[in-house]
């Protein structure tokens, strides 16, 4: 079931990458690195000073801890507004940013279980566009949702523990402009 729901979200990754409404917009994939996951991102500049953000991550932060032993599956979607520009001394334009957004997928919770998950998620930080192409970001991604799973033939619902924990966890990220 899991690599069914990869594929779903591997389509609309590339869905989202090959569909154009504007050619002055500017693109990005890479990767996230963070202690709760790993995970490939595409950005799209839009306009309007602000970003869309897209991660399918896989989520480590109980194998990291050594209390899981699977990883899981998610994915995200925020809409970032620059709010902040400046440049650094070596002329590097620096932004910051905060937006956001959704996220769901498949994950072990904090001391928990594995089960599906889903809730609102933000993203602030900032985010350096070195001149090779290449952006570097440091940013927070709190999760706030629920976490389902099944214990004994029951149905457990809670608040997404991870997700929360998220708030002090930082992601960095690298990814090539096209």
């Amino acid at each position: 079931m899991t690599a069914r729901y990869v594929k779903i979200l591997i389509s609309v990754l590339a869905f989202w990458v090959s569909h154009g409404e504007s050619f002055a917009q500017r693109n990005s994939i890479g990767t996230s690195w963070s202690l709760s996951g790993i995970g490939i991102t595409y950005e799209r500049d839009m306009i309007d000073d602000s970003f869309a953000h897209f991660a399918v991550q896989a989520e480590l932060g109980e194998m990291f801890t050594g209390r899981g032993t699977r990883p899981g599956v998610s994915a995200a979607f925020t809409w970032n507004i620059i709010f902040a520009q400046m440049e650094s001394r070596n002329g590097v334009p620096v932004r910051f940013y905060a937006g956001p957004g959704f996220a769901a997928g498949i994950s072990q919770d904090f001391m928990g279980p594995q089960g599906l998950f889903f809730g609102l998620k933000g993203r602030v930080g900032m985010q350096c566009l070195f001149a090779r192409k290449i952006n570097v970001s440091l940013s927070l991604a709190p999760i706030l949702g629920i976490h389902i799973s099944e214990v004994d033939e029951y149905i457990l619902t809670r608040a997404y523990r991870n997700g929360l924990i998220q708030v002090i966890i930082p992601e960095i990220g690298i990814s090539y402009r096209f």
